[in-house]
C-alpha cells in the first residue's frame, strides 16, 4: 500500500465502533508511553482485544499510525473551526489577537495535546507517511487561520506572511513558553502587532 492509498483509506472509509476504539486506545498509548510503546501487541492489550482482531482493522503499525493521526488532526482542525465560528471578534486586529491568544494558550501547560504532537513530530522524522500527514495538517491549519484572520480580498502574499509568522511561532511556543520573560498576554499583543505589520507591509508593496 502506497502513501496515497494509506491516506485515503484512513480518511475516507467510515470506521466501525471497534475501529474507533482501537484508534482511541492507540492515541492514549502514544501519550502515556511514547512512540516506542505503541506496538501492535501492546495496542491489542490496551484495547482489550486479541492481536488478530486488531489486525483485522489495521494490518500494520503504519496503518494504525496513519489512521490515528489523520483522525486526530481532523479533530484538531474542526476544533479550531468551531472556535473561530464562536468568536465575536470583528476587526482584523481583533480576529488576529483572538487566534493568537488561543494558539498561545496551549503552550502554557503540558497538555495531552502537546504530548501527542511531540510524539507525532518524533515519528514523522523517521516515517515519510506520517510526515506527509503532518505537513498536510499544518497546511490546513494555516489556511483556517488565514481565512478567519484576514477579510475577503486580501492578497495571497499577506496570507502567506500571516501563515509563515503564526504557525511556527505557535509550535515553538508550546515548547519554550515556560522559559520566556514575557507572559502570554504581553506576547499575544506583541505578536499581533507583528502580524498586522507584516500584512500591512505586503498590502503597501
Amino acid at each position: 500500500m502506497n502513501k496515497n492509498e494509506l491516506k485515503q483509506s484512513a480518511s475516507d472509509e467510515p470506521l466501525s465502533a471497534k475501529g474507533q476504539m482501537i484508534l482511541e486506545a492507540a492515541l492514549k498509548l502514544l501519550i502515556e508511553t511514547g512512540d516506542a510503546g505503541l506496538t501492535m501487541r501492546k495496542l491489542a492489550e490496551s484495547a482489550g482485544m486479541r492481536l488478530s482482531n486488531v489486525q483485522y482493522y489495521f494490518k500494520t503499525r503504519d496503518d494504525v499510525l496513519t489512521a490515528m493521526i489523520t483522525r486526530y488532526f481532523d479533530d484538531c482542525t474542526q476544533d479550531l473551526v468551531r472556535l473561530t465560528q464562536e468568536s465575536e471578534a470583528a476587526t482584523p486586529r481583533e480576529r488576529v489577537l483572538f487566534l493568537i491568544r488561543a494558539g498561545l494558550a496551549h503552550g502554557q501547560d503540558i497538555s495531552d495535546m502537546c504530548r501527542s504532537f511531540r510524539e507525532i513530530w518524533a515519528i514523522s522524522s523517521r516515517n515519510a507517511i506520517i510526515d506527509t500527514c503532518l505537513m498536510d495538517y499544518y497546511r490546513g491549519f494555516a489556511n483556517v487561520l488565514a481565512d478567519f484572520a484576514l477579510p475577503q480580498g486580501i492578497d495571497e502574499r499577506s496570507r502567506a506572511r500571516m501563515k509563515s509568522l503564526l504557525v511556527p511561532y505557535f509550535e515553538g511556543y508550546s515548547i519554550t513558553a515556560r522559559s520566556l520573560p514575557l507572559g502570554a498576554a504581553d506576547t499575544a499583543e506583541m505578536l499581533t502587532d507583528l502580524a498586522m505589520s507584516v500584512t500591512s507591509q505586503s498590502e503597501s508593496t
